[in-house]
Formats: structure tokens, sequence, C-alpha cells
């Protein structure tokens, strides 16, 4: 009979590397194996053993190891459960039910976050600071909920992941905490369904004469980009969300914001269009270094899905862009009859025309240098 030390110390060092393979191991049904894996094991050793007139104590490891793996296990799932309650409660919030469930299928990828690729989204309410000012506190609230409730449920449905609200605006996510092959395509359609969703909001407003007449009337800016974005939790234990940074960010941003100079709903990057443009129409607007950059920026609006497009809009889109490659050509009067055939054919004013017409007229009268890329440079976010 081998020493009942021995067969103690056996039992120490299989039960440090079982917790270490259960430490590691990403399954359930691993970790419920391992234990009657490690038995066999000890019970081959043990017959080896018996062949060279050795014996392992077996009643001592077949009640001591389950026990102590027993303990560990359940120590293990009940820390990892706290930890995917907590990250469940934080995800529960911001995006669709499914995808919690997804994204705490591998918790240890999910905690550490990383680099992704990923659209982000940002949208604002137009003028929204005068619209507070005619509303009461209490109207304000309801406006603000009744708003931004509609366009996250759209977020939600449409795979993306609310980051924050900021007042009015709603930042998201497309394409994290789970990876997803279509994350432009869903930001697009997203983005198109909540301008459909505003006009039905703002229908119901006026029949029912809510809150005040800009509000009946308001209008939202979106701003998409493509890109590479670090993504994760980030703050403290008892409050955290999971959120972006990066270049990406910052350009879906400025493009939000600059929805206003050219008086479009949506403006969305080349990086964006690129990975639409099959399925979803857009017009090319201009080309911008925005604030802070270097490089030129092609910047796009979102006209609407392919084949659901009125046809004097695809037109008009077609004559813009027509204008917008002559204007880089540096043939400003021929660019200047296709901008105004552009809004002629939309049939209602368009500032982005106007924006480039004048441009147009001013490099008549004083030219650009031969070096001129075509690109605007804006001082402002």
């Amino acid at each position: 009979m081998i020493s009942p030390w021995v067969t103690f110390f056996v039992v120490i060092v299989m039960t440090f590397i079982s917790a270490v393979l259960l430490v590691t191991s990403k399954t359930i049904l691993n970790r419920i194996l391992m234990p009657f894996t490690f038995i066999v094991g000890y019970n081959l050793i043990s017959f080896f053993l018996f062949k060279y007139n050795m014996n392992l104590n077996l009643s001592i490891f077949s009640i001591s190891y389950p026990v102590t793996f027993a303990v560990f296990l359940g120590y293990m799932i009940l820390i990892e459960g706290a930890e995917k309650r907590k990250y469940s409660k934080i995800l529960g919030n911001m995006v669709d039910p499914t995808i919690v469930s997804e994204a705490l299928n591998d918790l240890e990828t999910l905690k550490k976050g990383g680099e992704m690729e990923i659209t982000a989204f940002f949208s604002d309410v137009a003028s929204f600071s005068t619209i507070s000012e005619q509303l009461s506190s209490e109207d304000l609230a309801a406006l603000l909920n009744e708003y931004l409730s509609a366009m996250t449920i759209i977020l939600k449905d449409n795979r993306g992941t609310l980051d924050k609200y900021i007042g009015d605006a709603v930042v998201g996510i497309f394409g994290a905490p789970i990876a997803t092959q279509s994350h432009f395509l869903d930001a697009a359609k997203a983005t198109l369904q909540m301008l459909e969703k505003l006009e039905d909001l703002k229908k119901y407003w006026q029949a029912n004469n809510l809150y005040c007449k800009d509000a009946q009337n308001m209008n939202i800016r979106v701003g998409l980009n493509t890109g590479l974005a670090k993504v994760g939790f980030m703050g403290t234990d008892t409050l955290a969300s999971y959120t972006m940074m990066g270049d990406t960010v910052n350009l879906a941003a400025r493009l939000e914001a600059a929805g206003k100079d050219y008086g479009v709903s949506t403006l969305v990057s080349s990086m964006t269009q690129e990975k639409i443009k099959d399925q979803i129409l857009t017009r090319e607007l201009d080309a911008v270094v925005v604030k802070g950059k270097t490089l030129p920026v092609h910047i796009f609006e979102i006209v609407g899905i392919r084949g659901q497009v009125p046809d004097n809009l695809v037109q008009a889109t077609a004559f813009y862009e027509e204008g917008f490659q002559l204007y880089l050509n540096r043939e400003w009067d021929k660019a200047i009859k296709k901008f105004k055939e552009s809004s002629q054919v939309k049939g209602k004013k368009d500032k982005s025309a106007e924006m480039l017409i004048e441009r147009c007229e001013l490099y008549i009268a004083d030219p650009p240098p031969e070096n001129w890329n075509g690109a605007f440079v804006r001082t402002h976010k």
C-alpha cells in the first residue's frame, strides 16, 4: 500500500490541474465532464501501479476529489453568474435581448473589449434649443421620452447598440458587441426607418395639437461612419457602459453636425457609402476637410433604398452628381446648369445645390489654385 501522504499529494496535484482547466474551460459541459475524466484517469494510474504491487487508496480519491471539485465548480459558477448578471444588466437597456444572450456566451471577450470594425451612429434634433424654450418641463420630458423611445426601438431592432443619450442626441454602435457582416447596412436602414417614424410622430402631434409648432415640424440629422474603433465597457464597477472611441467615432459626430450646412437629414462617409451603395441610393454631396484633419472626406446623403425611391429623386440625384463631377473638373458654368436642373427636378429647395452654385460663381470670379483637389475646408465642427 502506498503511503496516504502520496495519495494526498496526488489528489492535490490532480485537483490543482483540474482547477486550472476549469478556469480556462469555456463551456459548462466540459466543466461537468472534467471530474469524471480525472476519476477514470486516477483509476487507470491505480491499475498501472497495482501491476507493480503498489496500491493507491481509491476511496480517499473517490470521495475527496469530487467534493473538492464540486465546491470549486460551484464557486466558479457563482462568480461567473454574478459577472454575467452584471454585464447583462448593463447591456439590457442598450441592445436587443437576443444580442445580450449572444454576447454573454463569450464573457471574457466581452469584458476585454478591443478594436472592431463598426458603423458609428450619431443623431440630433435640429434646433432643439428653440423647441425646448417653448415647452414646459413636463411637455419637454414627454416629447423627449416619446421621440427617444421610438428611435431607440428602431436602433435595437436593427441590431444596433445604444451607446448613450446626450440630451436629444442618440449615439449608437452597429457591429458591436456582436460582430456582424452587415452593420453598415443595418445602420443605413435604421436611419431611413427613423426618418419615416419621425414623420408619423409629427403627423400625430399635429393632429392632436401636442407640444408646439416647432416640435410638430422638427427634423433630425444623422451622421454615419464605418471603420475601426475601440469598443468595450468603460466606467466604474458600479457605473459602466458599453461605448466606442476613436477617429471613426469622431468623424460620424462631425458628419451629423455638418448636415446642417447642406440642409440634409443624413450624411455618411465614403467608407460607409462604398459598403451600402448596392442596396442604398446615395448622393455624393461634397468633398470636405473636417476640422483637425488634412485629407478630404467625400460625403454622401442617403436618398433611399434602391427600387423604392421616386423617379424624380433618382433623376435629381443623377443631375446633382453630374454637376459635382463638373465642379471637380473646374467646369463651373456647366456645373451650375446641372445643379439647377437637379433642384428643378427635385421640386423643392436644395441647400446643397445652392451652396455648390455659390461656390462655382465665386470660383468663376476668383479661380482656385492649380493644385486644388476639390475639397472644401470646414473651420467648425
